[in-house]
Parts: C-alpha cells; structure tokens; sequence
C-alpha cells in the first residue's frame, strides 16, 4: 500500500479525474455488481449520500433500532437528510419482512407516511457482528420494493461477513439498490469508503456529496490507491479474522465474570459482558496496561476486534490478558 500511495503521489493531477481514483470506483462497481461507485472519505458519509439520493425531506425511512446508521452517525438521518426514521426492533439486528412491510404501508390515525427507503446493516456492528444471510436481504427487500422503497445496506464491514457465508459481495448485496463499504475496516487501507449502485442513483449521491464538500479532496488519488490495493487483495484473507474472534471469544466465555454469546461470534467481532461487579471501563484499562485494547461499549459490555495485525499469538496474549484483567479488577 505505501509503494502505491508513492507512485500516486508523483502522479497526482491537479484537475480533472485522479486514474486512481477513477480505477477504484471502477474495480469497486464492478466487485458488487453495480452500475457505478463512488469514493468518499469515510462510510458514514457513504450512508449519508445514500440517503439523500434516494428520499425527500420528510420521507420516512425504515431502519432497524441497533443500526449503526441511527446511533453512531450524528444523527444525520434528521439533518442534515431530512427523514424520519422509523425504528423496528429486530433479531441480531434484522427486522422481519412482516415488520418491514407493516412499517411501510399500515396507516397511522388515517395517513400512510410516505417511506422511499429501508436501510440494513451486514454485518452488524452492535449485534456483535452477526451476518445477515443473502435469503434473509432478498426476503426484505423483495418487501421494500414491492411498496416502492429502494433498499440500501451499510456494508462496512460486508467483505467479512460475505467470508462468513462463503458468498461474494456481489451475491451478498445483489438484492440492494445500494450498498456503502468501507475501506479502512478489514481491507486494512488508511481511509475512504465506496457508494455503489444503479448510475442515476450514484450521480445524486455525487451532487450531494459536492454540497457536503466532500468531492474536493486534494490529492484523492493518494488514498485511492491504497484502497484499490486493499479491496483487490486483502479480502481473501478476511476468514482468518473471524476464526481468530472466534477463538478469542471461545476463551473469554470461560473466564469467571465474563460472558459472551458464542452462536453471535460469526466474524471478527466480539461483544462481550461483563456479570459481576466488574465495570467496563475498569476491565477496558487493566488490558491497556498489557497492552492489550478493548472498546467500552457500556457500563457493562466491551468490545474486541481482530483484524490483518492481529495474529494467533496476539489472540494468545489478549486472552493472558483478559485473564489478568479479571483476577485484579475482581
């Protein structure tokens, strides 16, 4: 990645189209079976575009309750998008397409609100990083859209999830209008994210993202060659990711204290509670004195993430340190 950062950097164009970034939106389309793609620097500003190309200010749009889209985003969904969301509560973060459906067209004292969007999340982040099957995505959207609603997917962390199913993006996200990725996550590049979809939509997205000021980035090409090297070869190696999680949550949910559903371990990401008198953020800083991060996530639950710089002797030394943790914290 710093050797094609290097020879972009040498071949920056101060006007007009960076070939690198042009490539990128290119080879990502592609990947997912859209008609185009387009680079931002982050996938909540991915989502938000999403969003904005596919409603109207006052729009309800479908959401499920956990989704990162509604409570990690700034709420951008009300400004600046403009929608009312409309929050269904679902199993390891997926709605059923029954609730979908009565979202979208019961009516409420006399008026059905007009809903132009339903958003899913795979995989989900605060569902302990649990995928949502392709049957499951198809099963929803074939709702969403017989109402007349497009259907995007925060994909962020999708090239995982597809490891997990043994499936290609391009299967995984075939049912969706939309779809966000994010680049920095598991493909390991430094920053960015992709907006894929049919062209009308993505040339919206690309008009909203001109007035957010997010079309102008100096020097795109820089990150975009990163991120083209990052979503060109870092995904096969995705499933050692997962079954590195998996063998760290296999530990903790022995550890006294400690409690973590196995059957949700289903990428690289492990959500785990803390049972006793224990709090997170005491549990959180006795591993950063090992060396060791975790992410507070409550009072009383943390988070782990493996990715391309965690190997099996890391995963080793974090469960030493969970270990560790417990006993001085108890």
């Amino acid at each position: 990645m710093w050797e094609a950062m290097r020879r972009a950097a040498t071949r920056a164009q101060p006007f007009g189209e960076d070939p690198f970034v042009g490539e990128l939106v290119e080879v990502g389309a592609h990947l997912f079976g859209k008609e185009a793609a387009l680079f931002v620097p982050t996938c909540s500003m991915a989502n938000l575009l999403a969003l904005m190309a596919t409603t109207e200010p006052g729009d309800q749009v479908v959401l499920e309750s956990t989704m990162h889209m509604v409570w990690s985003e700034g709420w951008s969904l009300a400004h600046p998008g403009g929608v009312f969301p409309r929050l269904l509560s679902g199993i390891r973060g997926v709605p059923t397409p029954e609730d979908v459906a009565d979202a979208i067209a019961a009516p409420r004292f006399g008026r059905t609100p007009r809903s132009s969007l339903v958003c899913l999340e795979n995989s989900h982040n605060n569902a302990g990083g649990t995928v949502l099957t392709r049957a499951q995505m198809m099963a929803i959207a074939e709702v969403a859209h017989r109402h007349g609603a497009a259907v995007h997917l925060d994909g962020a962390r999708i090239f995982n999830a597809a490891a997990a199913l043994s499936v290609s993006v391009s299967r995984l996200a075939e049912a969706v209008d939309t779809v966000s990725v994010s680049l920095n996550k598991g493909l390991s590049a430094p920053e960015g994210a992709l907006l894929c979809g049919p062209r009308r939509i993505i040339d919206r997205a690309r008009g909203a993202a001109e007035r957010l000021g997010a079309t102008s980035l100096h020097k795109a090409g820089i990150a975009a060659a990163a991120a083209l090297v990052g979503l060109t070869t870092m995904a096969d190696r995705l499933a050692d990711d997962n079954n590195r999680a998996a063998s760290l949550a296999t530990h903790i949910s022995e550890v006294p204290g400690l409690a973590v559903d196995l059957t949700t371990v289903q990428t690289n990401i492990v959500l785990i509670e803390l049972t006793g008198a224990v709090a997170a953020a005491a549990f959180v800083a006795r591993l950063a004195e090992q060396g060791v991060l975790a992410l507070v996530r409550s009072p009383r639950h943390a988070r782990f993430v493996t990715h391309r710089l965690i190997d099996d002797a890391d995963v080793a030394k974090a469960a030493k340190a969970v270990d560790h943790a417990m006993r001085r914290t108890a």
